[in-house]
């Protein structure tokens, strides 16, 4: 199936759906990188694949794991469920806490 666009859902302890994403980044984080999260969401509605940095195995549910760079540290862990078009976003965070590791 193809996806015209991407439905984003939000699958964080923090954060469950797109209001609490907002509160969270913009409690977290400057002005400035709130605006640049917000474009790398709006990048993975239009094709999360195109913009996937690496894939990083399965989540969960079996789908396919990947992250985008926001800045060269910050990182947005997200997963593809291509069958419904949904990008179910996991965690976003510095490089350590993303992965584990520096």
């Amino acid at each position: 199936m193809v996806c015209n666009k991407w439905e984003l859902r939000f699958s964080m302890r923090k954060a469950r759906d797109y209001r609490e994403f907002l509160r969270y980044v913009v409690d977290n984080y400057s002005d400035k990188l709130v605006m640049i999260i917000l474009e790398k969401l709006e990048l993975l509605r239009k094709d999360p694949l195109k913009y996937a940095r690496e894939k990083l195995g399965k989540d969960k549910h079996n789908n396919a794991m990947f992250s985008i760079e926001v800045t060269r540290d910050i990182r947005i862990l997200y997963s593809l469920d291509s069958k419904n078009c949904i990008v179910l976003i996991w965690v976003i965070g510095s490089h350590k806490e993303v992965y584990g590791r520096d």
